[in-house]
């Protein structure tokens, strides 16, 4: 059975402490208590004293899959679990240990020689499970909140470090070391060494309103700096970068320099100060301690071109530092040279907008925003001369001026975007309340509405410039990093050879993607209900779960589809299908992932169903799992990726799932499957349970 992992990084402290068992012959085994789940290390003993155990691998279950046991077999069920009374009780091996057997009783022949065979065994995975996890680089971490950082300290040395790090896309996956290492870690050690580590630094650092104001990408530092206390794992997952080393050590280091990242530098205690005392009209105010310099990294055709000529492009390699490694070549010899479509349509915003102080819900049904920076502005009656004003919520998608009265309740009050139409019908004001506090709104007339309209239809029919069909009266090139002067001798004839080489990149991820697939996903997709639990529905979760079950690592199908994809035509790309498929999502109000509407549905029903309390690592790991379907379907729209003996795509019945209007979730325990929309029209939210099970009733199937 799965344990609570930490969702998308579950990166726990392998900090198993030393036990002190008894010497001698006396059995030391207790029988676990009503409830407790396996952990930590986890054994089978059968009556022939045969031990049956694998490092990261703490699950009985498992064990009697992955080593064939039959059922029948004479065994008792053991773990070896730390007794030292620690919050995180993993990061601390030399404390003292437990042996616990699962079951009513323990065998006739379980004795003193039996257990000391599992003892045994024990201490050979503690060993090597703590030769790959050191917990002292976890403990001694100073957190990064109580360090003063200033502009003046971003000296070259950080900078450099924020350079790298800021080049992330050119060296590892899209979803960023938040994924790579607590699978990675979660694969080398176990789930419960991995959630002690994770959950020791989250509950450090982690400030929700940091996640809007210095990005969620504050979990990539984190997730960085728990990888460095990991220095036996050579290889991480989904990274296939040119780094020696440990190649998150960038991100380890701000952190623990007192940074947060987000498209610049930011003091990590400056941020926790603002979330203590939340002020919506100071977050502009954050301080940018410094910004990183232009990258290396390209966009989806990178090449270089030598003095000659000679064009040098690889599939799948879209960064400069890449293709010099590939190729034997440095920016002396050769420019790095990108090709791309020109002037793709930007999408124009109607009206005017204007930025409040905030907004606050006054309860009841009813909101207001602040002042606007812009007070001198034009603005109806119903806004204080300042541009405040009180707001009454309507449904889910309108809202109304409510003035000073207030006594009859509205609609739940939630971030998100409403619309108001004055009694005129020509003005539309659209109000956008932003999960971190902030709040824009923005008037339109039927004049400008009128005009938008037209410029949309006339274009509707027009080809959109993508990597797929862009033609070469519609290419530009950019040069990556450093340029020789040989390179604007002769700039017109280089760039002319990369071009040419682009429309033969170009044949190539035409007869990669399934264009037309893509092009046509979800069309006619309804997230207006919830799906009903068909046959077909079940049979379509049944088979995603036997498939998730065969490596039971949350994000590893992710990760490895993800790799997979960008090893295939480049992360550029991979990037555009993944969006593309996203988008069709966004514009039919369901992200599809879990945050502000699907996590409180599942939590709300683990807790009235199972009475379990979903907390924010378990959120995390069915983040994860959401992910791995999620990738496993967006890999369906590249032709071959990961096919069977019979060509057929392994991963099809993800692609089901998502037209089905189904998204499934695993919390470690159970599995969720959940369907709807977001939203109900009174603004509540609808995203609901169809079926969940644990994973052994729904194989049973």
């Amino acid at each position: 059975m799965k344990k609570l992992l930490a969702v998308f990084i579950l990166l726990t402290s392998l900090i198993l402490a030393v036990s002190a068992f008894a010497e001698g012959a006396q059995v030391t085994a207790q029988l676990a208590a009503d409830g407790q789940s396996e952990e930590g290390f986890v054994a089978i003993l059968t009556a022939d004293g045969t031990v049956y155990s694998q490092l990261a691998v703490d699950s009985f279950a498992a064990l009697i899959r992955d080593f064939e046991i039959p059922e029948d077999t004479d065994m008792v069920k053991l773990a070896v679990m730390p007794d030292n009374g620690e919050a995180y009780p993993y990061l601390y091996p030399d404390g003292a240990w437990k042996i616990v057997a699962f079951g009513d009783v323990l065998p006739a022949w379980y004795d003193a020689e039996a257990e000391a065979k599992v003892l045994a065994a024990f201490e050979a995975w503690k060993a090597e499970a703590y030769s790959i996890f050191d917990p002292s680089v976890i403990l001694s971490l100073v957190n990064p909140q109580t360090i003063d950082v200033t502009a003046a300290d971003v000296t070259e040395d950080i900078q450099a470090t924020l350079d790298k790090w800021a080049d992330v896309d050119s060296n590892w996956m899209v979803c960023y070391v938040r994924n790579a290492v607590p699978t990675t870690i979660q694969g080398a050690v176990g789930k419960s060494i991995a959630n002690d580590a994770w959950n020791y630094v989250v509950n450090m650092i982690w400030t929700q309103t940091g996640e809007d104001l210095a990005g969620h990408s504050q979990v990539d530092l984190i997730a960085s700096y728990i990888g460095s206390a990991f220095p036996g794992v050579k290889e991480w997952a989904g990274y296939f970068g040119s780094e020696t080393g440990y190649p998150f050590a960038s991100g380890a280091k701000l952190l623990s320099s007192g940074f947060l990242y987000n498209r610049g530098l930011y003091s990590a205690k400056e941020v926790k100060e603002f979330n203590d005392h939340y002020d919506p009209s100071a977050y502009k105010d954050l301080t940018v301690l410094a910004e990183a310099n232009e990258s290396d990294t390209g966009s989806a055709f990178a090449c270089l071109v030598d003095k000659d000529g000679n064009v040098y492009w690889n599939m799948g390699t879209d960064y400069a530092s890449g293709l010099y490694a590939e190729f034997g070549l440095d920016p002396e010899n050769a420019v790095a040279l990108n090709v791309g479509p020109k002037n793709e349509r930007q999408n124009a915003s109607v009206g005017t907008t204007y930025v409040a102080a905030g907004w606050t819900d006054l309860g009841n049904g009813y909101f207001s925003t602040g002042a606007w920076e812009t007070p001198d502005a034009e603005k109806p009656d119903f806004f204080a001369a300042d541009g405040a004003a009180n707001w009454k919520m309507i449904d889910g998608k309108t809202a109304q001026p409510a003035g000073e009265d207030m006594s009859e309740a509205g609609a739940a009050v939630n971030p998100g975007k409403y619309t108001y139409t004055a009694e005129d019908g020509d003005q539309v004001w659209e109000i956008m309340l932003a999960g971190n506090g902030s709040c824009r709104l923005t008037v339109s007339t039927a004049a400008q509405r009128e005009e938008a309209a037209a410029k949309a239809a006339a274009q509707a029919d027009a080809p959109r410039s993508t990597y797929f069909n862009v033609m070469p009266p519609m290419t530009e090139v950019k040069s990556i990093g450093p340029k020789p002067e040989w390179y604007f001798e002769n700039k017109d004839a280089i760039d002319e050879a990369a071009k040419v080489a682009f429309a033969d990149w170009q044949k190539q991820i035409n007869e990669l993607v399934d264009v037309d697939a893509l092009n046509n996903t979800m069309k006619g997709l309804s997230l207006d209900y919830s799906t009903p639990l068909t046959d077909e529905v079940m049979a379509n979760f049944v088979e995603w779960v036997k498939i998730w079950n065969e490596d039971a690592v949350a994000g590893s199908i992710n990760i490895g589809i993800s790799t997979l994809g960008y090893k295939a035509v480049g992360p550029t790309i991979w990037n555009e299908i993944d969006n593309t498929v996203l988008a069709n999502y966004k514009s039919m109000d369901h992200e599809g992932c879990p945050g502000p509407t699907t996590s409180p549905a599942i939590a709300a029903y683990a807790l009235s169903t199972y009475g379990k309390v979903i907390d924010a690592a378990t959120d995390d790991y069915m983040g994860s799992t959401m992910n791995d379907v999620y990738s496993a379907h967006v890999g369906s729209f590249i032709r071959n990726l990961l096919n069977d003996e019979n060509g057929n795509y392994v991963y099809d019945v993800a692609h089901r799932l998502w037209e089905d209007g189904t998204i499934p979730f695993f919390d470690g325990e159970y599995w969720y499957l959940v369907s709807g929309p977001d939203f109900n029209p009174d603004g509540a939210p609808a995203v609901e349970v169809i079926y969940s099970a644990t994973p052994a009733e729904i194989l049973a199937k």
